[in-house]
């Protein structure tokens, strides 16, 4: 399933750039990520607590950073299994990221594919779950930048 859209956060690019890519500050802005550990350059760990509807689904992930160009670009691939609810997901996350002055436009794209129980959800659940998360994601960006909290 293929998933995209784009978020403005009242931040300069460079100030989003250093978010995102700093594991501290990015396990603190991701809704639901409870956990998160840099193994190496390119390869995390993750543990993810997402509420879809009337549960939440936690799942233990691995994710791998495939293209980085500073400041405009970063896709990953992202590969978990659920451990409240039978199933697993593999997503490839492309972010691009436009200088708009004092803002930073992020258009996001997804390709989800999900399979067990989790595959029951179905798309329209999907797709609303992913947009809620997106917006609080900029939310969140918006706010740690707003404090200070990107040096």
């Amino acid at each position: 399933m293929k998933i995209e859209g784009e978020l403005i956060v009242k931040a300069p690019i460079n100030e989003v750039w250093t978010s995102i890519n700093d594991p501290e500050r990015l396990r603190r802005i991701l809704p639901g990520c409870e956990d998160l550990h840099q193994v190496d350059d390119t390869h995390f760990t993750a543990t993810l607590a997402v509420k879809v509807q009337f549960m939440t689904i936690r799942a233990n992930a691995t994710c791998e950073l495939v293209e980085v160009v500073e400041p405009s670009r970063l896709v990953a691939t992202m590969v978990g299994e659920a451990t409240t609810f039978a199933g697993a997901f593999r997503t490839t996350l492309a972010l691009d990221l436009f200088d708009e002055g004092p803002a930073t436009r992020i258009r996001y794209e997804m390709d989800v594919n999900m399979l067990g129980r989790l595959a029951s959800l179905g798309q329209p659940i999907v797709r609303s779950t992913t947009k809620k998360l997106a917006d609080q994601f900029a939310a969140n960006l918006a706010a740690q930048i707003a404090t200070g909290n990107v040096g």
